[in-house]
C-alpha cells in the first residue's frame, strides 16, 4: 500500500513540470508599468546596494518625496528587503512602510533548434515585492526646518 502511494504520488508531482522544449529559451525582460523618479528597482547584484541606499536617502530627504518604492522580482526580493530596512534604520526607524507582495507573468521565447519551425512563446511565474516607503509629516518639517535653502 506504502509503495502504490507513492508512485501515484510521483505521477502527480510529474504532471505538474513544465513541457521539455526543443531549443534554446530566451528570457525576455519583464514588462513594467510606467516609472516615476521614486521608483527603485533593484536587483540581486549586491555590489549596487550603496547607491540604491544613497538614491533613496536622498529622494526622501533632499528631494522631499513623499514617498519612495522599491521593487525587487525574484531572486532581488532577499535585496529589496534589506534596502528598506537599511533606510529605515539609517533614518532613525521614522519610515512607514507599505509592502505588497505579488506574482508577476514573465514570457520567454523558444527557438527551436530546426529552422523550418516557430517560434513558440511560454509563460512562467514569478514573486515580486513593492516597499512604499514615506517619511510621516512631522519629521518631514522638521528635516525641511533644519535645510538651508
Amino acid at each position: 500500500m506504502g509503495s502504490s502511494n507513492a508512485a501515484a504520488m510521483a505521477v502527480d508531482t510529474d504532471t505538474n513540470k513544465r513541457a521539455h522544449t526543443e531549443g534554446v529559451v530566451k528570457k525576455r525582460k519583464p514588462l513594467r508599468p510606467s516609472t516615476s523618479r521614486a521608483d527603485i528597482y533593484v536587483t540581486r547584484d549586491h555590489r549596487k546596494f550603496n547607491s540604491y541606499m544613497r538614491r533613496a536617502r536622498k529622494l526622501l530627504v533632499e528631494r522631499n518625496y513623499p514617498s519612495v518604492t522599491i521593487h525587487g522580482l525574484g531572486a532581488a526580493i532577499q535585496t529589496a528587503i534589506k534596502l528598506a530596512a537599511a533606510v529605515k534604520a539609517s533614518l532613525g526607524d521614522q519610515v512607514i512602510m507599505d509592502t505588497n507582495t505579488h506574482t508577476v507573468t514573465l514570457y520567454d521565447d523558444v527557438v527551436p533548434q530546426d529552422e523550418s519551425a516557430d517560434i513558440t512563446t511560454q509563460t512562467r511565474q514569478n514573486s515580486a515585492i513593492q516597499i512604499k516607503m514615506s517619511l510621516p509629516s512631522v519629521v518631514r518639517s522638521q528635516i525641511f526646518a533644519k535645510t538651508p535653502r
